[in-house]
């Protein structure tokens, strides 16, 4: 369990018990209770052991000292569900023993109107989806419309704003009004549309047809829970497991070894506080309420009057949890538009967020008239005939045998005894054929000016001390290559790299990554596809150049990826549309062009590089980190794992001669974010699995992602991280295991 700051636990606890008379009240309540258990806070865990280890830490805490880890142990497991605890919800009703809670329960009026809004709140489901069990909490807010986060949605649909949204390819979604403990499932009612996606707040509306009569729409209120300090609310949803990265025995003492389930979950509002959210700082509501990660999109319930008065998007353990204030979408007029119903006349308009609206609506008309996306979902994909495993299997003519798994490996029996193909439209036949086709996208001269890796990049508004991000370095800098004039670093634009000179691939990729819209499209008008950046033609293949800095030694051609009868995509490691920003077209352009050196190629299998169900494997980490960011910026930092028992696979150089580079199995990533005014590293392992195809190159059949201490990425790759990136580190951290869980990465 990881180790907590003294001074962090002592705020949270004189926190949660100042309606109790403080951490010395708490203290009163306990002391009597530590040699005689028979009634009280012990029957949440049980035994004078852990009474008196709590006991021991309050009074450790109350002398300013640092408790012992037993008796940290103690105190969150006999203090945090004692004060806020997490109760099971069994056919719509609920019970509380804890004395401070009790009279939720016992109070015939306060009950009835707590059960009125449970039928209301149900669990976001995500049918087929083989990386989330299910993607959150929603509520209904009117006729049919259900209310969740923005990071919920981004699961399964994609824009942002109202007007051009759609589902991810193959992603559907769905709500279940039940899922309680012991109780059987309801039916999962299908999302119909993706009705809005706000620009500035975590929240998402949803379209689901002919909701029940029992899920009856809850009032908005229109009072500001940030000036609602101490007001008892509940939240109601689903809390789920935070994947080990915080105590898990803590987590079974407040949620039991039952997750997943719905849940009442009682506190109080603590004021207005601000934090990151989607690239930018927001002032949100804050409470204390027992949340985990399924709580995201849960409605925090006004006890008094059973009104909404904010939407559950995140937190930190043992600090706060953060809401997106009712309000505040009072305030916006395409939220009532879409018909949400507030408990009184909303003001409408455009709110503090207007300059996000016109942002997100300059995105969408970006797509153009012919942009046919649609909100509904896809119709359900036919199921696989029953003898494939999952998998579809075809015989061509000429004897060749194709297995889809999704990736689709052909097997000939020809002079090639093995061909593995990628998902992407078949290349030319003959070589000739396929050089013609090929062609270099267009980029700038060597001599031009390149910005390179800019470690000041996130901090810009306002400057703040400590927000550097080094560039990180080799462990041994024997193995860096060096360039023509002796640098161990190669400079592009708004990215750097330094390669291995043995293996010829990049050791370490440093990239300055916005989503500003202002940079990404700063001249309008301006084609800012992939082949507009580039300059090709429809029909023209991506023909990867040596970088003239460094010696054609120390790379590998682009002829070895496009003659390896496609085994590889020719993967970015720093991707295009990352650094493809800048004040003028032409400094996109330049950026555009500088990823196509083959210092920045890595070979990957398609479905590695790829899209799968419309997420990007590399992409939606980063998107999933501004999630949570103060800032649109990021510093990225990625590279293959260059192990030395990496398969060996042989390949085609200039006139015939043969390549035998070893292919690497794992890549890493780092993202760096501004959070308020600090930083937060997450690091990642992201693995291709080279296994059963009896040849020297073998396809991966499938890829595990997880989050990763920056350390163990050191230790892996012989990358050397700057001490200020293993200050920010959020491996052990809530926001950590939060980011894993949303990114797929546990």
């Amino acid at each position: 369990m990881p180790a907590r700051d003294p001074e962090t636990l002592k705020a949270y606890l004189e926190m949660i018990t100042a309606d109790s008379g403080g951490i010395e009240g708490a203290l009163a309540r306990l002391t009597p209770q530590t040699e005689a258990v028979g009634g009280g806070l012990e029957n949440m865990n049980g035994g004078p052991d852990r009474m008196r280890q709590a006991q021991e830490g309050l009074e450790t805490i109350a002398r300013d000292q640092a408790p012992t880890p037993e008796q940290m142990y103690g105190l969150e497991a006999i203090i945090l569900p004692g004060f806020r605890p997490a109760e099971p919800i069994v056919d719509g009703t609920f019970k509380f023993t804890q004395e401070q809670w009790a009279k939720l329960s016992d109070d015939a009026a306060t009950r009835t109107r707590l059960e009125g809004v449970i039928p209301s709140i149900g669990r976001i489901e995500l049918p087929g989806n083989p990386n989330y069990p299910y993607g959150g909490t929603g509520f209904v807010v009117g006729d049919n419309l259900i209310m969740t986060n923005r990071h919920v949605a981004a699961i399964f649909a994609s824009g942002l704003g109202d007007r051009r949204l759609d589902f991810l390819p193959d992603a559907r979604a769905g709500i279940d009004f039940k899922r309680e403990l012991d109780r059987p499932t309801g039916p999962t009612l299908m999302v119909d549309k993706i009705v809005l996606i706000h620009p500035f707040w975590d929240m998402a509306i949803l379209r689901v047809d002919r909701l029940p009569a029992s899920a009856r729409p809850l009032k908005l209120s229109l009072q500001d829970a940030r000036d609602l300090a101490k007001r008892e609310i509940v939240v109601i949803g689903y809390p789920a497991s935070d994947t080990g990265r915080n105590p898990a025995t803590v987590q079974n003492q407040v949620f039991g070894s039952d997750l997943q389930i719905k849940r009442i979950q009682p506190g109080l509002l603590q004021g207005g506080l601000s934090t990151g959210s989607f690239g930018k700082s927001v002032r949100a509501a804050s409470h204390d309420c027992s949340t985990l990660g399924g709580n995201s999109g849960s409605a925090l319930v006004d006890v008094a009057s059973g009104e909404v008065l904010g939407l559950h998007f995140g937190g930190l353990y043992l600090q706060q949890n953060y809401a997106v204030p009712a309000s505040e979408l009072a305030r916006d007029s395409r939220v009532i538009a879409t018909g949400v119903q507030f408990a009184g006349k909303a003001t409408g308009g455009d709110g503090d967020w207007a300059a996000w609206w016109r942002q997100a609506d300059a995105t969408e008309a970006a797509q153009g008239d012919a942009d046919t996306a649609s909100s509904s979902p896809p119709a359900p994909a036919p199921p696989p005939p029953a003898n494939t495993g999952g998998g579809v299997t075809t015989m061509a003519p000429d004897g060749s045998v194709t297995f889809e798994i999704p990736l689709r490996i052909t097997i000939s029996l020809g002079a090639v005894p093995v061909v593995a193909a990628t998902a992407q439209a078949m290349r030319p036949e003959t070589v000739a054929a396929e050089t013609e086709a090929l062609r270099e996208p267009d980029h700038a001269d060597a001599d031009v000016s390149r910005s390179g890796y800019d470690p000041d990049f996130l901090n810009q508004t306002p400057p703040l001390a400590g927000l550097t991000v080094p560039l990180p370095g080799a462990a041994d800098a024997a193995i860096l290559a060096r360039s023509r004039t002796g640098a161990d670093v190669l400079h592009y634009q708004n990215f750097s790299i330094r390669m291995h000179a043995s293996r010829r691939l990049a050791l370490v990729t440093a990239s300055n990554v916005t989503k500003e819209f202002a940079l990404r499209q700063p001249e309008p008008g301006r084609d800012y596809s992939r082949k507009g950046l580039s300059g090709l033609g429809p029909n023209d293949q991506e023909k990867w150049f040596l970088d003239p800095n460094l010696g054609p030694e120390l790379q590998l051609p682009d002829i070895f990826f496009t003659k390896d009868k496609g085994a590889f995509d020719k993967g970015h490691i720093v991707r295009r549309e990352d650094v493809a920003w800048g004040k003028s077209y032409a400094a996109l352009k330049l950026a555009n062009g500088d990823t196509y050196h083959v210092t920045n190629c890595s070979p990957q299998v398609a479905g590695f590089n790829r899209s799968t169900l419309g997420v990007d494997n590399w992409g939606d980490l980063e998107n999933v980190v501004l999630s949570q960011a103060a800032s649109e910026r990021l510093c990225v930092f990625a590279g293959p794992v260059l192990a030395d028992d990496d398969e060996t696979f042989v390949g085609r150089g200039d006139g015939g001669v043969v390549l035998r580079a070893k292919v690497p199995s794992q890549f890493w990533k780092v993202i760096v974010a501004r959070l308020g005014e600090g930083l937060a590293a997450f690091g990642f392992m992201l693995e291709q699995d080279l296994s059963a195809v009896p040849t020297e190159f073998v396809v991966p059949a499938s890829f595990k992602r997880k989050l990763q201490a920056l350390t163990a990425i050191e230790t892996a790759t012989g990358v050397s991280f700057a001490t200020a990136l293993h200050a920010a580190d959020q491996y052990e951290t809530e926001l950590g295991a939060e980011i894993a869980r949303r990114g797929g990465a546990g």
